[in-house]
């Protein structure tokens, strides 16, 4: 009997690991595959590389001759849940990993009250639906810009209130379908923004709390027809009805994040949660994502003055105050 019940295991065992080397293999077949010869993979890899590309600009972009910066990384983990009638009637549930950058500075060294910030988000992780039975593969992006104006009603606390415009890509690869596997979620928003951010003491540890809140005004987005290829649109260019105009009637979005800043000696430590959920439809197709994460990370302040050459005067705004 317990030779049987080891056998059992060890056939379990060998069968859900089988199931794991041919998701990795589809994944891998998904993003290398015929490179060369494939157009649908390399518009693919283009357009990856592109937002890529953006990101990077809007995040390397030189600073100002003189500027005080702060800056933020993040490292995440949480759930996700997608659904995409494109792909699969079903919502599909997972665990997610996410990391974010941001950056805020003045625009110039004499104001104290028009930021600029920047941000990144890149997430990915694997869903399933309920029954087990599909999986997909998800991975999103997405880079922003905007602006902030400072307001300061009492003591220790701040609020800001602006616009970000950004541009999300997401992709998402399902295992089971053979004809159209893969959708894609592309599109380009001017959000309103806020934030709230207060400053206290505990003990002798400064913390710095900070909500922060975005949701989309106005943008354009893509949305294929049900049953359209993305080889017969990018390849032969029969978009049809594919690009569309987002607006409160058609696109919903609100990402929040809830973050403290301990303010030890040695390095700032961040520890957050943040909420993302989106929806939007067009062509008769809805589609829906929600992120729940908590992540850590750091916060590290590059304070220049005349590019390096002399410290920064105490009389010089700071960004955190």
């Amino acid at each position: 009997m317990a030779v049987l019940q080891i056998n059992n295991n060890l056939e379990i065992f060998t069968a859900k690991t089988f199931v794991a080397e041919m998701k990795i293999k589809k994944i891998m077949y998904f993003c290398f595959s015929n490179l060369k010869y494939n157009d649908m993979v390399k518009f693919r890899a283009k357009t990856v590389l592109f937002f890529v590309l953006l990101s990077l600009a809007s995040i390397f972009a030189q600073e100002p001759k003189n500027t005080i910066t702060s800056g933020g990384w993040s490292l995440g983990i949480g759930g996700v849940s997608v659904h995409d009638e494109y792909l699969w009637p079903l919502v599909y549930t997972g665990t997610l990993f996410r990391a974010d950058y941001e950056s805020m500075r003045f625009i110039s060294e004499s104001n104290n009250k028009v930021s600029l910030q920047r941000t990144l988000m890149v997430s990915g992780g694997m869903t399933d639906n309920e029954a087990k039975t599909n999986s997909i593969f998800y991975l999103a992006l997405r880079p922003g810009i905007g602006f902030h104006y400072h307001f300061r009603p009492a003591t220790n606390l701040k609020i800001l209130v602006g616009g970000i415009w950004d541009v999300f890509f997401a992709s998402k690869y399902s295992f089971n379908n053979g004809n159209n596997p893969y959708s894609a979620d592309i599109s380009t928003q001017i959000n309103a923004s806020a934030i709230a951010q207060y400053t206290m003491n505990i003990k002798k540890l400064q913390v710095i709390f900070r909500y922060s809140t975005r949701s989309p005004l106005a943008g354009v987005m893509f949305v294929p027809e049900y049953g359209s290829s993305y080889y017969e649109m990018f390849t032969l260019g029969k978009l049809g009805n594919a690009i569309h105009f987002s607006s409160l009637n058609n696109s919903f979005a609100w990402n929040s994040s809830l973050s403290a800043d301990l303010m030890f000696k040695p390095m700032i430590l961040r520890l957050s949660y943040t909420h993302d959920y989106e929806k939007h439809h067009a062509n008769s197709l809805h589609f829906e994502s929600m992120q729940n994460v908590f992540s850590i990370g750091t916060v590290i302040n590059f304070s220049t003055f005349d590019r390096g050459k002399h410290k920064a005067p105490a009389s010089y705004n700071d960004i955190n105050k």
